[in-house]
């Protein structure tokens, strides 16, 4: 059996979403969820503690703002790529400053679960 290489930390303030992501994350051949956080403090230990090699991040989270953890998390671990899933407003605009802190991709709540699956697929196969 192929080893799933897509390992997927998810940071979801809302934990019925982050439940059902990782089911149909666990879904996919090439993914694996390897845990969910709903607290912005926790995240990037769960990161290194997990050996996640993406995170689905909403900028909303419990006790901290998603920009600064996305410099937070890219600095502490240049390999990891932030895929921010996120349904607030003006989203071109936030897209375009989660991407310039170092987020590897933007997607809206409310998309097609396969944009977020091509999201994580896009940075984990380009090298």
């Amino acid at each position: 059996m192929e080893q799933k290489s897509i390992r997927v930390l998810i940071a979801e303030n809302h934990r019925d979403l982050s439940e059902v992501m990782s089911q149909l994350i666990d879904t996919e051949p090439d993914m694996h969820c390897v845990g969910q956080v709903t607290e912005a403090g926790e995240v990037l230990l769960k990161a290194r503690e997990s050996s996640a090699n993406a995170v689905i991040l909403d900028l909303t989270l419990q006790g901290g703002s998603g920009f600064p953890l996305i410099e937070q998390l890219t600095t502490a671990m240049p390999e990891l790529r932030v895929i921010v899933f996120s349904g607030l407003a003006n989203s071109e605009e936030v897209s375009r400053e989660a991407k310039r802190r170092g987020a590897a991709a933007y997607v809206c709540k409310g998309s097609d679960i396969q944009v977020l699956f091509d999201a994580l697929r896009t940075p984990a196969t380009a090298s």
